[in-house]
Protein backbone atom coordinates (compact mmCIF):
# COMPACT_ATOMS: atom_id res chain seq x y z
CA UNK A 1 0.00 0.00 0.00
CA UNK A 2 1.41 3.37 -1.06
CA UNK A 3 2.25 5.72 1.82
CA UNK A 4 0.51 9.08 2.10
CA UNK A 5 2.40 12.17 0.95
CA UNK A 6 3.24 15.01 3.36
CA UNK A 7 5.00 18.37 3.47
CA UNK A 8 7.93 18.32 5.92
CA UNK A 9 8.60 21.86 7.17
CA UNK A 10 12.11 22.37 8.49
CA UNK A 11 12.62 25.90 9.79
CA UNK A 12 12.77 27.82 6.46
CA UNK A 13 12.75 24.84 4.07
CA UNK A 14 9.80 22.75 2.82
CA UNK A 15 10.07 19.35 1.12
CA UNK A 16 7.47 16.87 -0.07
CA UNK A 17 7.93 13.35 1.35
CA UNK A 18 6.52 9.97 0.43
CA UNK A 19 7.78 6.52 1.43
CA UNK A 20 11.38 7.54 2.07
CA UNK A 21 11.72 9.89 -0.90
CA UNK A 22 12.02 13.69 -0.64
CA UNK A 23 11.20 16.10 -3.48
CA UNK A 24 10.45 19.77 -4.11
CA UNK A 25 6.67 20.35 -3.78
CA UNK A 26 4.54 21.86 -6.55
CA UNK A 27 2.32 24.92 -6.07
CA UNK A 28 -0.72 22.62 -5.86
CA UNK A 29 0.93 20.39 -3.23
CA UNK A 30 1.63 23.44 -1.04
CA UNK A 31 -2.13 23.94 -0.78
CA UNK A 32 -3.43 20.37 -0.71
CA UNK A 33 -0.94 18.21 1.22
CA UNK A 34 -1.05 17.87 4.98
CA UNK A 35 2.03 19.36 6.62
CA UNK A 36 4.07 18.78 9.76
CA UNK A 37 7.14 20.15 11.50
CA UNK A 38 9.57 19.25 14.28
CA UNK A 39 10.11 22.08 16.76
CA UNK A 40 13.52 22.39 18.50
CA UNK A 41 13.48 21.83 22.25
CA UNK A 42 15.08 25.26 22.72
CA UNK A 43 11.82 26.91 21.53
CA UNK A 44 9.64 25.09 24.08
CA UNK A 45 8.75 25.82 27.69
CA UNK A 46 8.45 22.44 29.40
CA UNK A 47 7.21 21.60 32.89
CA UNK A 48 6.14 18.45 34.73
CA UNK A 49 3.07 18.54 36.97
CA UNK A 50 1.23 16.01 39.13
CA UNK A 51 -2.57 15.69 39.23
CA UNK A 52 -5.06 13.18 40.70
CA UNK A 53 -6.29 10.48 38.30
CA UNK A 54 -9.98 11.34 38.72
CA UNK A 55 -9.73 14.56 36.67
CA UNK A 56 -11.40 14.39 33.25
CA UNK A 57 -9.47 15.53 30.17
CA UNK A 58 -11.39 18.84 30.08
CA UNK A 59 -10.72 19.49 33.78
CA UNK A 60 -7.08 18.50 33.39
CA UNK A 61 -6.55 20.80 30.39
CA UNK A 62 -7.90 23.78 32.33
CA UNK A 63 -5.72 23.00 35.36
CA UNK A 64 -2.64 22.49 33.17
CA UNK A 65 -2.98 25.92 31.51
CA UNK A 66 -3.49 27.65 34.88
CA UNK A 67 -0.49 25.93 36.48
CA UNK A 68 1.74 26.58 33.44
CA UNK A 69 1.22 30.34 33.71
CA UNK A 70 1.81 30.14 37.47
CA UNK A 71 4.84 27.80 37.47
CA UNK A 72 6.02 27.28 33.88
CA UNK A 73 7.72 30.67 33.29
CA UNK A 74 5.17 31.75 30.68
CA UNK A 75 4.76 35.47 29.91
CA UNK A 76 1.24 36.57 30.82
CA UNK A 77 0.78 38.94 27.86
CA UNK A 78 2.02 36.45 25.24
CA UNK A 79 0.05 33.73 23.41
CA UNK A 80 1.03 30.06 23.65
CA UNK A 81 -0.12 26.73 22.29
CA UNK A 82 -0.10 24.37 25.29
CA UNK A 83 -0.43 20.59 25.10
CA UNK A 84 0.61 17.72 27.34
CA UNK A 85 1.27 14.00 27.71
CA UNK A 86 -0.44 12.24 30.62
CA UNK A 87 1.57 9.43 32.27
CA UNK A 88 0.16 6.98 34.81
CA UNK A 89 2.42 6.46 37.84
CA UNK A 90 3.00 2.81 38.71
CA UNK A 91 3.03 3.25 42.49
CA UNK A 92 0.48 6.04 42.90
CA UNK A 93 -3.12 6.94 42.07
CA UNK A 94 -1.93 10.14 40.41
CA UNK A 95 -0.93 11.18 36.90
CA UNK A 96 2.40 12.72 35.92
CA UNK A 97 1.67 15.34 33.25
CA UNK A 98 4.50 16.47 30.96
CA UNK A 99 3.50 19.88 29.57
CA UNK A 100 4.86 21.67 26.49
CA UNK A 101 4.18 25.32 25.60
CA UNK A 102 5.13 26.92 22.27
CA UNK A 103 5.24 30.71 22.14
CA UNK A 104 3.42 32.06 19.08
CA UNK A 105 6.02 34.80 18.79
CA UNK A 106 8.95 32.34 18.73
CA UNK A 107 7.08 30.03 16.33
CA UNK A 108 6.33 32.89 13.92
CA UNK A 109 9.99 33.91 13.89
CA UNK A 110 11.27 30.34 13.44
CA UNK A 111 8.80 29.38 10.66
CA UNK A 112 8.57 32.88 9.09
CA UNK A 113 9.99 31.91 5.70
CA UNK A 114 8.09 28.59 5.45
CA UNK A 115 4.76 30.22 6.36
CA UNK A 116 4.92 32.46 3.27
CA UNK A 117 4.57 29.28 1.15
CA UNK A 118 2.43 27.09 3.40
CA UNK A 119 0.32 29.25 5.76
CA UNK A 120 -0.94 26.21 7.68
CA UNK A 121 1.02 23.57 9.62
CA UNK A 122 -1.23 20.66 10.58
CA UNK A 123 0.99 19.27 13.33
CA UNK A 124 4.06 20.42 15.27
CA UNK A 125 5.77 18.10 17.76
CA UNK A 126 9.17 17.79 19.52
CA UNK A 127 11.53 15.33 17.84
CA UNK A 128 11.76 12.78 20.64
CA UNK A 129 8.12 11.72 20.01
CA UNK A 130 8.73 10.49 16.44
CA UNK A 131 10.07 7.09 17.55
CA UNK A 132 6.62 5.95 18.65
CA UNK A 133 5.79 5.42 14.96
CA UNK A 134 8.37 2.61 14.80
CA UNK A 135 6.01 0.35 16.76
CA UNK A 136 4.70 -2.27 16.04
CA UNK A 137 7.47 -2.70 13.41
CA UNK A 138 9.80 -3.01 16.43
CA UNK A 139 9.04 -5.32 19.34
CA UNK A 140 7.71 -3.16 22.18
CA UNK A 141 10.38 -3.37 24.88
CA UNK A 142 12.17 -0.92 27.15
CA UNK A 143 14.01 1.08 24.51
CA UNK A 144 16.37 4.05 24.60
CA UNK A 145 16.71 6.26 21.51
CA UNK A 146 19.67 8.63 21.14
CA UNK A 147 19.59 11.25 18.39
CA UNK A 148 22.90 12.98 17.80
CA UNK A 149 22.46 15.75 15.22
CA UNK A 150 24.41 18.85 14.34
CA UNK A 151 21.87 21.34 15.73
CA UNK A 152 19.67 19.13 17.96
CA UNK A 153 20.44 16.20 20.23
CA UNK A 154 18.41 14.29 22.81
CA UNK A 155 17.64 10.89 24.30
CA UNK A 156 14.13 9.42 24.55
CA UNK A 157 12.98 6.52 26.76
CA UNK A 158 10.11 4.27 25.62
CA UNK A 159 8.65 1.70 28.00
CA UNK A 160 7.03 -1.20 26.14
CA UNK A 161 6.60 1.04 23.09
CA UNK A 162 5.20 4.03 25.04
CA UNK A 163 7.12 7.29 25.48
CA UNK A 164 7.85 8.15 29.15
CA UNK A 165 10.79 10.60 29.23
CA UNK A 166 13.43 12.55 27.33
CA UNK A 167 16.73 14.30 28.09
CA UNK A 168 18.54 17.01 26.11
CA UNK A 169 22.22 16.37 25.40
CA UNK A 170 24.99 18.31 23.69
CA UNK A 171 24.80 18.62 19.91
CA UNK A 172 27.54 17.48 17.54
CA UNK A 173 28.23 21.13 16.71
CA UNK A 174 28.81 21.89 20.41
CA UNK A 175 31.03 18.83 20.90
CA UNK A 176 33.03 19.75 17.77
CA UNK A 177 33.76 23.21 19.18
CA UNK A 178 34.81 21.83 22.59
CA UNK A 179 37.10 19.18 21.05
CA UNK A 180 38.61 21.45 18.39
CA UNK A 181 37.41 19.25 15.52
CA UNK A 182 35.34 20.14 12.49
CA UNK A 183 32.00 18.33 12.13
CA UNK A 184 32.99 15.87 9.36
CA UNK A 185 36.13 14.84 11.31
CA UNK A 186 34.14 14.42 14.55
CA UNK A 187 31.52 12.27 12.79
CA UNK A 188 34.29 10.17 11.22
CA UNK A 189 36.02 9.63 14.57
CA UNK A 190 32.75 8.63 16.28
CA UNK A 191 31.66 6.18 13.56
CA UNK A 192 35.08 4.58 12.83
CA UNK A 193 37.00 4.86 16.12
CA UNK A 194 34.27 5.62 18.66
CA UNK A 195 35.37 5.83 22.30
CA UNK A 196 37.87 2.96 22.16
CA UNK A 197 41.37 4.18 23.02
CA UNK A 198 43.14 1.46 21.01
CA UNK A 199 41.54 2.72 17.78
CA UNK A 200 43.37 6.07 17.96
CA UNK A 201 46.90 6.81 16.83
CA UNK A 202 49.35 8.10 19.44
CA UNK A 203 49.10 11.64 18.06
CA UNK A 204 45.29 11.42 18.32
CA UNK A 205 45.15 10.47 22.01
CA UNK A 206 44.49 14.04 23.16
CA UNK A 207 41.46 14.15 20.84
CA UNK A 208 40.34 10.76 22.16
CA UNK A 209 40.43 12.01 25.76
CA UNK A 210 38.35 15.07 24.88
CA UNK A 211 35.82 13.03 22.86
CA UNK A 212 35.58 10.33 25.54
CA UNK A 213 34.97 12.92 28.28
CA UNK A 214 32.24 14.68 26.26
CA UNK A 215 30.47 11.42 25.35
CA UNK A 216 30.72 10.12 28.93
CA UNK A 217 29.29 13.34 30.35
CA UNK A 218 26.26 13.12 28.06
CA UNK A 219 25.74 9.42 28.78
CA UNK A 220 25.85 10.29 32.48
CA UNK A 221 22.92 12.70 31.95
CA UNK A 222 20.96 9.99 30.14
CA UNK A 223 21.65 7.39 32.87
CA UNK A 224 20.54 9.88 35.51
CA UNK A 225 17.20 10.23 33.70
CA UNK A 226 16.85 6.43 33.43
CA UNK A 227 17.50 6.01 37.16
CA UNK A 228 15.07 8.81 37.99
CA UNK A 229 12.27 7.10 36.04
CA UNK A 230 12.81 3.62 37.51
CA UNK A 231 10.63 4.17 40.56
CA UNK A 232 7.99 6.33 38.87
CA UNK A 233 7.26 3.92 36.02
CA UNK A 234 8.57 0.60 37.44
CA UNK A 235 11.21 0.69 34.70
CA UNK A 236 13.26 -2.48 35.12
CA UNK A 237 16.18 -1.61 32.84
CA UNK A 238 16.87 -0.91 29.17
CA UNK A 239 16.71 -3.71 26.58
CA UNK A 240 17.74 -1.87 23.39
CA UNK A 241 19.54 1.37 22.59
CA UNK A 242 18.71 2.64 19.09
CA UNK A 243 21.24 5.19 17.83
CA UNK A 244 19.85 7.80 15.41
CA UNK A 245 23.24 8.83 13.97
CA UNK A 246 22.98 8.74 10.15
CA UNK A 247 22.72 4.94 10.21
CA UNK A 248 26.04 4.53 12.03
CA UNK A 249 27.03 3.13 15.41
CA UNK A 250 29.43 4.69 17.94
CA UNK A 251 32.02 2.07 18.83
CA UNK A 252 32.59 1.46 22.53
CA UNK A 253 29.37 3.16 23.63
CA UNK A 254 28.28 0.04 25.52
CA UNK A 255 31.36 0.24 27.80
CA UNK A 256 30.48 3.82 28.76
CA UNK A 257 26.95 2.75 29.72
CA UNK A 258 28.31 -0.22 31.67
CA UNK A 259 30.58 2.13 33.64
CA UNK A 260 27.43 3.90 34.84
CA UNK A 261 25.66 0.65 35.74
CA UNK A 262 23.50 0.15 32.61
CA UNK A 263 24.38 -3.31 31.32
CA UNK A 264 23.16 -6.04 28.92
CA UNK A 265 21.86 -3.51 26.37
CA UNK A 266 21.75 -4.19 22.61
CA UNK A 267 23.08 -1.21 20.61
CA UNK A 268 21.44 -0.90 17.19
CA UNK A 269 21.92 1.88 14.61
CA UNK A 270 18.58 3.14 13.22
CA UNK A 271 18.17 2.81 9.48
CA UNK A 272 15.38 3.60 6.99
CA UNK A 273 15.10 1.50 3.87
CA UNK A 274 15.53 3.54 0.68
CA UNK A 275 17.06 6.56 2.46
CA UNK A 276 20.56 7.99 2.26
CA UNK A 277 22.33 8.23 5.67
CA UNK A 278 21.89 12.01 5.94
CA UNK A 279 18.09 11.80 5.36
CA UNK A 280 17.29 8.92 7.77
CA UNK A 281 16.28 11.18 10.67
CA UNK A 282 14.15 13.44 8.45
CA UNK A 283 12.41 10.35 7.03
CA UNK A 284 11.66 9.04 10.55
CA UNK A 285 10.19 12.45 11.45
CA UNK A 286 8.06 12.47 8.30
CA UNK A 287 6.81 8.92 8.93
CA UNK A 288 5.66 10.02 12.39
CA UNK A 289 4.04 13.28 11.21
CA UNK A 290 1.96 11.43 8.61
CA UNK A 291 0.08 9.79 11.51
CA UNK A 292 -2.42 12.46 12.60
CA UNK A 293 -5.10 11.23 14.99
CA UNK A 294 -7.45 12.90 17.43
CA UNK A 295 -5.87 13.34 20.86
CA UNK A 296 -2.23 13.20 19.70
CA UNK A 297 0.07 15.94 21.02
CA UNK A 298 0.04 18.96 18.70
CA UNK A 299 1.67 22.36 19.33
CA UNK A 300 0.73 24.00 16.02
CA UNK A 301 -0.83 27.48 16.17
CA UNK A 302 -1.27 27.36 12.36
CA UNK A 303 -4.07 24.80 11.91
CA UNK A 304 -5.88 25.02 8.56
CA UNK A 305 -9.40 26.46 8.57
CA UNK A 306 -12.42 24.19 8.19
CA UNK A 307 -14.98 24.78 5.31
CA UNK A 308 -17.23 27.81 5.95
CA UNK A 309 -20.26 25.68 6.83
CA UNK A 310 -18.26 23.80 9.46
CA UNK A 311 -16.89 26.94 11.13
CA UNK A 312 -18.58 28.72 14.00
CA UNK A 313 -19.47 31.65 11.70
CA UNK A 314 -21.18 29.31 9.22
CA UNK A 315 -23.10 27.60 12.01
CA UNK A 316 -24.09 31.03 13.28
CA UNK A 317 -25.50 32.05 9.86
CA UNK A 318 -27.58 28.87 9.72
CA UNK A 319 -28.80 29.45 13.23
CA UNK A 320 -29.63 33.08 12.40
CA UNK A 321 -31.80 32.04 9.41
CA UNK A 322 -33.76 29.63 11.56
CA UNK A 323 -34.11 32.25 14.28
CA UNK A 324 -35.66 34.76 11.86
CA UNK A 325 -38.32 32.23 10.91
CA UNK A 326 -39.06 31.58 14.56
CA UNK A 327 -39.35 35.33 15.21
CA UNK A 328 -42.11 35.67 12.61
CA UNK A 329 -44.06 32.82 14.19
CA UNK A 330 -43.53 33.88 17.79
CA UNK A 331 -44.39 37.58 17.27
CA UNK A 332 -48.07 36.64 16.88
CA UNK A 333 -48.27 35.16 20.36
CA UNK A 334 -46.11 37.73 22.20
CA UNK A 335 -49.00 40.13 22.95
CA UNK A 336 -51.08 37.40 24.53
CA UNK A 337 -48.11 36.22 26.62
CA UNK A 338 -47.41 39.76 27.90
CA UNK A 339 -50.99 40.18 29.13
CA UNK A 340 -50.92 36.89 31.04
CA UNK A 341 -47.52 37.71 32.53
CA UNK A 342 -48.69 41.06 33.95
CA UNK A 343 -51.62 39.35 35.73
CA UNK A 344 -49.34 36.68 37.16
CA UNK A 345 -46.82 39.28 38.35
CA UNK A 346 -49.55 41.12 40.36
CA UNK A 347 -50.53 37.86 42.08
CA UNK A 348 -46.92 37.10 42.99
CA UNK A 349 -46.44 40.57 44.50
CA UNK A 350 -49.35 39.93 46.92
CA UNK A 351 -47.89 36.55 47.92
CA UNK A 352 -44.46 38.14 48.49
CA UNK A 353 -45.84 40.74 50.94
CA UNK A 354 -47.52 37.97 52.96
CA UNK A 355 -44.29 35.92 53.15
CA UNK A 356 -42.28 38.94 54.35
CA UNK A 357 -44.59 39.39 57.36
CA UNK A 358 -44.45 35.69 58.26
CA UNK A 359 -40.63 35.46 58.10
CA UNK A 360 -39.76 38.67 60.04
CA UNK A 361 -39.59 36.91 63.45
CA UNK A 362 -37.62 33.98 61.98
CA UNK A 363 -35.01 36.41 60.64
CA UNK A 364 -34.39 37.81 64.16
CA UNK A 365 -33.88 34.30 65.59
CA UNK A 366 -31.51 33.40 62.73
CA UNK A 367 -29.37 36.49 63.40
CA UNK A 368 -29.01 35.55 67.08
CA UNK A 369 -27.99 31.97 66.19
CA UNK A 370 -25.41 33.25 63.70
CA UNK A 371 -23.82 35.43 66.41
CA UNK A 372 -23.48 32.41 68.73
CA UNK A 373 -22.00 30.35 65.89
CA UNK A 374 -19.30 32.98 65.15
CA UNK A 375 -18.32 33.07 68.85
CA UNK A 376 -17.87 29.27 68.95
CA UNK A 377 -15.88 29.30 65.70
CA UNK A 378 -13.47 31.89 67.14
CA UNK A 379 -12.91 29.73 70.26
CA UNK A 380 -12.29 26.67 68.06
CA UNK A 381 -9.78 28.55 65.88
CA UNK A 382 -7.78 29.64 68.93
CA UNK A 383 -7.52 26.04 70.19
CA UNK A 384 -6.44 24.74 66.76
CA UNK A 385 -3.64 27.35 66.55
CA UNK A 386 -2.30 26.26 69.95
CA UNK A 387 -2.37 22.58 68.92
CA UNK A 388 -0.53 23.42 65.67
CA UNK A 389 2.26 25.17 67.63
CA UNK A 390 2.81 22.06 69.78
CA UNK A 391 2.90 19.78 66.70
CA UNK A 392 5.35 22.12 64.94
CA UNK A 393 7.81 22.05 67.84
CA UNK A 394 7.65 18.23 68.00
CA UNK A 395 8.20 17.79 64.25
CA UNK A 396 11.17 20.22 64.26
CA UNK A 397 12.96 18.16 66.93
CA UNK A 398 12.46 14.94 64.91
CA UNK A 399 13.68 16.67 61.73
CA UNK A 400 16.93 17.87 63.33
CA UNK A 401 17.66 14.33 64.58
CA UNK A 402 16.96 12.80 61.11
CA UNK A 403 19.17 15.37 59.34
CA UNK A 404 22.11 14.56 61.65
CA UNK A 405 21.69 10.81 60.99
CA UNK A 406 21.41 11.41 57.22
CA UNK A 407 24.68 13.41 57.17
CA UNK A 408 26.48 10.62 59.03
CA UNK A 409 25.12 7.94 56.65
CA UNK A 410 26.04 10.15 53.64
CA UNK A 411 29.67 10.36 54.83
CA UNK A 412 29.80 6.62 55.66
CA UNK A 413 28.47 5.57 52.19
CA UNK A 414 30.98 7.82 50.42
CA UNK A 415 33.93 6.63 52.52
CA UNK A 416 33.04 2.94 51.91
CA UNK A 417 32.81 3.44 48.13
CA UNK A 418 36.17 5.30 48.09
CA UNK A 419 37.73 2.47 50.07
CA UNK A 420 36.28 -0.21 47.77
CA UNK A 421 38.22 1.18 44.79
CA UNK A 422 41.18 2.50 46.84
CA UNK A 423 40.56 6.05 45.73
CA UNK A 424 41.85 9.07 47.62
CA UNK A 425 39.96 12.25 48.38
CA UNK A 426 41.63 15.66 48.76
CA UNK A 427 38.35 17.22 49.82
CA UNK A 428 35.00 16.04 51.17
CA UNK A 429 32.57 18.89 51.74
CA UNK A 430 28.93 18.41 52.78
CA UNK A 431 26.18 20.92 52.05
CA UNK A 432 23.52 19.96 54.57
CA UNK A 433 22.23 16.38 54.33
CA UNK A 434 21.45 16.59 50.60
CA UNK A 435 24.72 17.34 48.79
CA UNK A 436 28.41 16.44 49.05
CA UNK A 437 31.39 17.52 46.94
CA UNK A 438 34.34 15.10 46.75
CA UNK A 439 37.66 15.89 45.10
CA UNK A 440 38.72 12.36 44.05
CA UNK A 441 42.37 11.55 43.19
CA UNK A 442 43.30 8.53 41.08
CA UNK A 443 46.13 7.32 38.92
CA UNK A 444 45.63 7.79 35.19
CA UNK A 445 45.53 4.00 34.63
CA UNK A 446 42.75 3.72 37.24
CA UNK A 447 40.61 6.62 35.98
CA UNK A 448 37.74 4.22 35.19
CA UNK A 449 37.40 3.62 38.95
CA UNK A 450 35.93 7.12 39.24
CA UNK A 451 33.01 5.98 37.08
CA UNK A 452 32.72 2.81 39.22
CA UNK A 453 32.63 4.99 42.34
CA UNK A 454 29.81 7.04 40.81
CA UNK A 455 27.96 3.86 39.80
CA UNK A 456 28.31 2.52 43.34
CA UNK A 457 26.81 5.68 44.76
CA UNK A 458 23.92 5.38 42.30
CA UNK A 459 23.40 1.80 43.49
CA UNK A 460 23.16 3.05 47.08
CA UNK A 461 20.14 5.10 46.08
CA UNK A 462 21.60 8.57 45.54
CA UNK A 463 19.59 10.57 42.99
CA UNK A 464 22.39 12.35 41.14
CA UNK A 465 26.14 11.76 40.89
CA UNK A 466 28.03 14.00 38.46
CA UNK A 467 31.59 14.95 37.64
CA UNK A 468 31.85 18.72 37.40
CA UNK A 469 35.59 19.13 36.73
CA UNK A 470 38.36 16.73 35.71
CA UNK A 471 42.03 17.71 35.64
CA UNK A 472 45.22 15.89 34.76
CA UNK A 473 48.17 16.52 37.10
CA UNK A 474 51.73 15.27 37.52
CA UNK A 475 52.55 15.01 33.81
CA UNK A 476 49.18 13.43 32.94
CA UNK A 477 49.60 10.56 35.45
CA UNK A 478 47.07 11.67 38.06
CA UNK A 479 43.34 12.44 37.67
CA UNK A 480 41.72 15.03 39.95
CA UNK A 481 37.94 14.74 39.58
CA UNK A 482 35.36 16.87 41.42
CA UNK A 483 32.35 14.62 42.03
CA UNK A 484 29.09 16.10 43.31
CA UNK A 485 26.55 13.74 44.94
CA UNK A 486 22.93 14.58 45.60
CA UNK A 487 20.75 12.51 47.97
Amino acid sequence: MEQQKILLIEHDHIRAYQDGIFSEPSAREYKELISGAIVPLSLLNTHTLKFPNHLSEDELRIQVEIRMFEEGNLVSDEEYTIDYIRHSIATDDSSLVEVFALSHTKASEYFASALTKSPSIDRIIPGFLVYGSLYPKLEAKNDLYIYWGEEEAYAAIYQEGRYIAHRSIETLASIAVDTGLDLPKLKSFLSTKGVIEENYLSEELNKYILIQEKIAKNIERIVHTINHKRGLFALNGIDNCYLDFEGENILGLESVFEAYGVKEVRFIPLKREGCSPETIHDALCSDALIIQKEGMLNLSPYLRKAPWYARESGKFLGFLGGALALVLISSISIGWMISNEETRQAELSVQLDTLKKETASLAITLKQNNNRLHQEQNRSSTLQNEIALYHGAEETAVLIHDMHAARQQFLLDTTQELGRYRLGAMLMEQNGSKEMSILVVSEYRKRDDIAKLMSGLYARGYQDVQTHEIKLDNNNTTYNSLVKVTR
